[in-house]
């Protein structure tokens, strides 16, 4: 790999968001599915340097549209092989913009439950089937890109807590050595994390890490609510500026922030469709682990190419500084300690000669927050020591 591209990690994507117009088209296809001409736009309505793989037509200032185009592009997914078609898809198109490191959100109600006469029947073949897909995508990504991936598990709050917990338990009779975190996601203002105690314990039980999705579209207490209940990440999470003593927690705590700069956009009200009014910047001035994300890749148009030179070029993120972001991702990374010594060790090789003097600058100046300079500096040590 070219070592003046940035290695890059995603902390945050969801299975079935990845799906491009032009996948989801070749999904219906192959499931012999009607395809509306109205789901997307046509060619010449759209500028195709910045969507390559086609554009959803719905209105971004309405959060239900959103819902419909991404149940409506969800549908299109019916095998345990369309699962090995959009992962490969997804994390071959990233792995080519510098993708090293993937953690993917799945979730098995969507796999493999199905109702009959109000109980909730779960495929655990379908699941395995599914699982098994996904990893075949993995290795033949890995045949051509040094790319390492894992799996969250997603419980769906909106569904209630009970399935939230019977999610879990499913998983507990249905591991897998992928699956190493745990995440509540789904309509914020539905339930709060105090009603899923029952998930919160048997997740620690079943020692899957926690990054729970807060402070996007509610406020920063319920950040606070989700660290009071182990997450050690948090989906979104850029609420937390309107609180600075919560930001002095997750400051002093190591908490990451899972941004994800296009979604925001589209979804979050407050920032009027406006990213320039989007706080990343002021967060990670503040001392705050962040990490870019894609968060529903396909549904936004949208890569982690293009997320990191959102950073660079509308934030002003210098390359030392989005080199910083991508090890912070390494070091929330649901995985190994080897593996985040080996990814560690891969990102501190693509340091070059101005990255290292940047480094001693940065350093030795006044510009940057103590958490920060406190990162620069192991990150020198590392260094020194492979030099």
């Amino acid at each position: 790999m070219n070592k003046l591209i940035v290695p890059k990690v995603i902390l945050h994507e969801h299975v079935e968001g990845s799906i491009t117009p032009l996948m989801a088209k070749t999904l219906a296809d192959k499931n012999h599915m009607p395809f509306s001409p109205s789901l997307c736009y046509s060619s010449g309505e759209y500028d195709k340097d910045a969507y390559p793989y086609g554009r959803y037509r719905y209105d971004e200032t309405d959060f239900v549209q959103f819902i419909q185009t991404y149940d409506t592009v969800s549908n299109f997914v019916k095998t345990p092989e369309d699962y090995y078609l959009i992962t490969y898809d997804f994390l071959y198109r990233n792995a080519k913009q510098g993708l090293i490191y993937c953690e993917l959100f799945l979730s098995p109600y969507h796999i493999c439950a199905t109702e009959s006469e109000g109980e909730i029947i779960w495929d655990q073949d379908k699941f395995h089937q599914t699982l098994q897909q996904m990893d075949n995508a993995i290795i033949d990504v890995q045949k051509q890109f040094n790319i390492t991936v894992r799996y969250h598990v997603i419980g769906v709050r909106h569904l209630g807590a009970k399935l939230v917990y019977d999610t879990l338990r499913f998983i507990e009779r249905n591991p897998h050595p992928f699956i190493t975190g745990f995440n509540i996601a789904g309509n914020e203002k539905s339930g709060h994390f105090d009603d899923f105690e029952k998930a919160h314990q048997l997740a620690s039980k079943l020692n899957l890490k926690k990054s729970y999705h807060a402070g996007e579209i509610e406020s920063a207490e319920s950040i606070i609510n989700a660290l009071k209940h182990g997450a050690s990440r948090i989906g979104h999470g850029i609420r937390a500026i309107e609180d600075q003593n919560l930001i002095h927690q997750l400051v002093t705590q190591n908490v990451t922030l899972e941004i994800a700069l296009t979604s925001n956009r589209i979804l979050v009200n407050e920032l009027q469709g406006d990213l320039h009014n989007h706080p990343i910047r002021q967060l990670y001035e503040n001392g705050v682990r962040i990490t870019l994300n894609t968060d529903d890749a396909g549904i936004f148009g949208t890569d982690i190419e293009k997320e990191y030179q959102l950073a660079q070029s509308m934030f002003h993120f210098s390359r030392l500084e989005l080199l910083d972001i991508t090890l912070c991702g390494i070091d929330a990374a649901f995985i190994e300690d080897s593996i985040k010594t080996q990814l560690t060790d891969y990102v501190l090789s693509c340091f070059t000669l101005a990255d290292k003097q940047d480094l001693k600058q940065a350093i030795a100046g006044t510009n940057y927050h103590p958490a920060i300079v406190a990162r620069f500096t192991q990150y020198q040590k590392l260094l020194l020591k492979t030099s």
